[in-house]
């Protein structure tokens, strides 16, 4: 890690232990234990199973990806690799850190360096487009404001743009090379090659739309995750503000300014549902349960990385 890296992960955890001190000094931390006690099983329930079936779609649209590019893997072999990116998602001080161990282990069952690097950005890439779109479904369930509208088409820019950002050479390059590993990020050739392969996928308009159409229904299994856990914990929120709101506070929480987007999450839930009437307890709770429910869902992958059945080297 070089002296810029390590300052920007100091800057990070100063914010994220900035954002947690102004959290907890905020809210009345009884009446927070006081939710989490009063949890009903069937809304827990209905989160853990919606997290389940997000990861079974995200592993099913991945795989799409890799098939289109002639190298197809078994189902369960995408499933465990996706489990393993996502428990290292949760454990490494970045929310992409588990993309790079996921593209990685990808390398190992592919051989192939370049491929199994630009499958996990094309699928990272083409999940941020989802997000405006998602946020666009949920607008004829609800009785919309000027302002709400307003905001949606916004996030849809916003995220519209981020992707598009991928064009310029410079940024898909460090994008590219902060997920290929230190022994090759280095290497331009290989950079050069995973940022075509990248735009290749993003250009093939029958699998760009289809991978799209799979992220947007993992967006909504997202927001179903969210709408249960206010259930759990009797708010009467709609699953239609779920659609809209959740989408736009994952844009936020992606600012990499804290860790793993602690604080910043937590705030976005806050002001996003505060629009409709969710008290700061419900929502700060809603985001605290959503990250614990996705990091224990998540466990799987610590036992299927440790016990992976080693493979050939990539090249």
């Amino acid at each position: 890690m070089t002296s810029k890296e390590h300052l920007r992960l100091t800057a990070r955890i100063l914010v994220t232990l900035g954002l947690a001190g102004l959290l907890l000094y905020k809210l009345d931390l009884s009446q927070l234990l006081a939710r989490f006690r009063s949890l009903s099983l069937e809304g827990t329930s209905l989160a853990f199973a919606a997290v389940i079936v997000a990861i079974v779609i995200s592993a099913w649209k991945w795989g799409c990806i890799l098939r289109a590019r002639q190298h197809a893997l078994p189902f369960l072999t995408l499933l465990r690799l996706y489990f393993v990116g996502l428990f290292f998602n949760n454990v490494l001080p970045t929310s992409v850190g588990g993309d790079a161990v996921r593209a990685w282990e990808t390398t190992k069952e592919t051989g192939e360096v370049p491929e199994a690097i630009g499958s996990v950005v094309s699928e990272r890439l083409i999940a941020g487009v989802a997000l405006g779109f998602t946020a666009l479904l949920g607008l004829p369930f609800i009785e919309a404001d000027t302002r709400t509208v307003q905001m949606v088409v916004v996030f849809l820019v916003i995220d519209v743009a981020l992707v598009g950002l991928f064009l310029v050479p410079r940024i898909a390059e460090g994008i590219v090379g902060k997920t290929l590993p230190d022994r090759f990020s280095s290497v331009k050739g290989v950079v050069k090659r995973t940022v075509a392969i990248v735009r290749d996928t993003v250009r093939n308009p029958t699998l760009f739309v289809w991978i799209l159409t799979l992220s947007i229904v993992f967006q909504l299994c997202v927001a179903a995750v969210n709408a249960a856990i206010f259930h759990a914990l009797g708010a009467s929120v709609s699953l239609a503000h779920c659609v809209i709101y959740t989408p736009m506070i994952f844009t936020v929480a992606m600012l990499p300014i804290s860790i793993s987007g602690f604080g910043v999450r937590e705030a976005a839930y806050w002001y996003f549902f505060s629009q409709v009437g969710v008290s700061e307890g419900d929502a700060v709770a809603t985001s605290l349960l959503f990250f614990v429910i996705v990091g224990i869902s998540s466990l799987p992958g610590a036992p299927l990385f440790v016990f992976r059945k080693s493979r050939l080297q990539p090249i």
